[in-house]
Formats: structure tokens, C-alpha cells, sequence
């Protein structure tokens, strides 16, 4: 067995073969050597070998005054805390397709239907008629690049296949003759207002300011029919 002293103002130890005692010491705490008088009467000797008794016989005994205070210095330690964890993702949720919106269509304005004309005067009369649908209203106006009024365009129409109108609606009555039954070409004659009949209730016209030439249904009441040729 080894025994190791060490006495000095911090404090003192003393080991054992049967156990370790530490005794720790402010600067106000005294160390009496041990001379013979002064030894660890608490030890139980009789676990002991005889060489740890004469070990024991020759080490110091320590005396430390009752208001000795322990003091003990350590440094500060930093903890650095674990990263928290990240969160998990939101799970995806697969969704059906959803069927794509329909177009709305709206529904054209029916087109200005072609006119078959069976070869007459009448016929071929409203067959040019109707390729000056949608041409401007201007009142006194005689052609497509001045825009026509109701009787401009009918005389214009009816030029175009030697017949010769005055460009006025009131004059057209006393044109030609009258019909009880009108047919494609015929004039539509209202006090104030002319029209070409089409046939099947249906009239061209260039009606009034703001509405271009129009194929439409006959509106007038109470009509005479002129067959101008």
C-alpha cells in the first residue's frame, strides 16, 4: 500500500488501504502534524494488515477548525441547446382533375342568307339588294360609298338593271303598277317609307338613321305593292 501526504493551506489527504479520506480547507482551517497524540480514532484497525497500521500509526491527523467553509471554483458552462427539429412537410393530396370550365358561346346573328334569284327583273333586283346589307343609313344618300336612305336604295338597285326611279317614296307609288300579291322585287309602299320585298314576309330596307341596310321581316301595315318594271 501507498501513502501519499500532502499539507499545504488549500488542504490536505490522506489515503488507506480500506478507503479514501478528503478533507478540503479554507486558508482559515488549521493542519496539526501528527505527533503521536493526535490519530484517527474512528478507523477500524482490525480489517487492516499490519503494514497499513504502522502506515497509519506514522500519518498525520488533520483538525479543522468547525467554522471552516468549503469553496469551490468552477467555471460557467455553456450548454448550447439542440436545434429544434424542422418541421415535417405537409403531406400532398392528389385531386382529381377537375373538367375544365365550357366556353360559353354566344350564338352569332344568322347570316344574311344568298339569295337565289330565278333570272326575273324582281329576282335579280333583290340578289344585288342584298349585297349592300349593312351599309350605312345617310338620309338623301344614293350609293354604297355615301350610304343609301329607303328610296336611294331601291333606286340605285333598279338602275342597276335599266329601270329608271325617282329618288323620292312618294313619287315610287305612281311608278309602274300596283299588285294585290307581291313577289321578290317588288316595292313596299308605306306613306313616308319604301322597301324591296324579298318573298317569305321578308323585306331589305334601309329603314332609318342609325340602322344600316337590314334583310328583315316586313313591318309595314297596311302596304301597297308596286311592280316598278
Amino acid at each position: 500500500m501507498t501513502v501519499t501526504r500532502s499539507a499545504a493551506r488549500s488542504g490536505a489527504l490522506i489515503a488507506a488501504s480500506s478507503g479514501l479520506i478528503a478533507t478540503a480547507f479554507a486558508p482559515s482551517a488549521h493542519a496539526v502534524v501528527g505527533d503521536g497524540f493526535h490519530r484517527l480514532a474512528s478507523v477500524d484497525r482490525t480489517a487492516l494488515t499490519q503494514e497499513a497500521r504502522k502506515d497509519l500509526a506514522a500519518a498525520p491527523a488533520v483538525q479543522v477548525a468547525s467554522d471552516a467553509k468549503l469553496r469551490i471554483e468552477s467555471k460557467a458552462v455553456k450548454v448550447t441547446p439542440a436545434p429544434e427539429p424542422e418541421p415535417e412537410p405537409e403531406p400532398v393530396v392528389e385531386t382529381a382533375a377537375l373538367p375544365e370550365a365550357e366556353a360559353v358561346v354566344e350564338e352569332a346573328e344568322p347570316a344574311t342568307p344568298d339569295y337565289a334569284s330565278d333570272g326575273s327583273i324582281g329576282a335579280q333586283a333583290i340578289s344585288i339588294a342584298m349585297q349592300y346589307v349593312g351599309i350605312a343609313y345617310a338620309y338623301g344618300g344614293g350609293s354604297p360609298a355615301t350610304g343609301f336612305d329607303c328610296s336611294g336604295l331601291i333606286k340605285y338597285v333598279y338602275a342597276q338593271l335599266g329601270v329608271e326611279l325617282p329618288h323620292s317614296s312618294s313619287s315610287m307609288v305612281a311608278t309602274g303598277y300596283q299588285v294585290a300579291s307581291p313577289m321578290p322585287g317588288d316595292i313596299v309602299w308605306t306613306q313616308g317609307h319604301v322597301s324591296l320585298y324579298a318573298g317569305d314576309g321578308m323585306v331589305v330596307e334601309a329603314a332609318n338613321y342609325g340602322s344600316p341596310v337590314r334583310y328583315t321581316e316586313q313591318w309595314q301595315d297596311y302596304a301597297v305593292y308596286i311592280r316598278p318594271y
